[in-house]
């Protein structure tokens, strides 16, 4: 039995390579990586890593319309600002504290955070109440990365 056929509308997807231009460069005029800028974005790191084209994966021709425009809606001197922008601790000790019970050595979660050692241990017992918007956004990109690595551990064990 054959699932029927669903259109896709085309005007939901937009051509692909002049996003992965503008992800990439918006990360080189603000200093900021592209992951980081991503999920600023709002971007899954997934759909991002397609983008630009990391190896292993396989590049998008196509982006959904709705992503290319949270791109678009991003400039470089708000992503310069990040530093300076105070946001609440909580999701970024909650995903610090997930990696650190996973194993991660604080040192290295220091050196993904771009933070020091002592930050990253207050984060992960939950001490701050806020962080600057860019550590918050690292903790982001690190906790959905090495959830991503471990799954595909859990499924080659498997």
């Amino acid at each position: 039995m054959s699932r029927p056929v669903t259109p896709v509308d085309p005007s939901l997807w937009v051509d692909a390579a002049p996003f992965a231009a503008h992800l990439l460069h918006l990360s080189a005029s603000s200093g900021v990586p592209w992951a980081m800028v991503a999920a600023h974005a709002h971007v899954p790191l997934r759909a991002a890593e397609r983008l630009v084209g990391v190896p292993g994966t396989r590049r998008l021709r196509k982006l959904p319309r709705a992503l290319a425009q949270r791109l678009l809606a991003i400039d470089p001197v708000e992503l310069s600002r990040l530093r300076s922008v105070w946001v609440a601790a909580g999701p970024a000790s909650n995903r610090v504290a997930e990696l650190v019970a996973r194993g991660v050595p604080v040192t290295r979660v220091a050196r993904v955070l771009a933070c020091s050692p002592d930050l990253v241990a207050r984060l992960a017992d939950g001490t701050p109440a806020s962080v600057p918007a860019d550590i918050a956004l690292r903790a982001r990109v690190a906790a959905e990365t090495a959830d991503r690595a471990f799954l595909r551990r859990a499924t080659r064990a498997a």
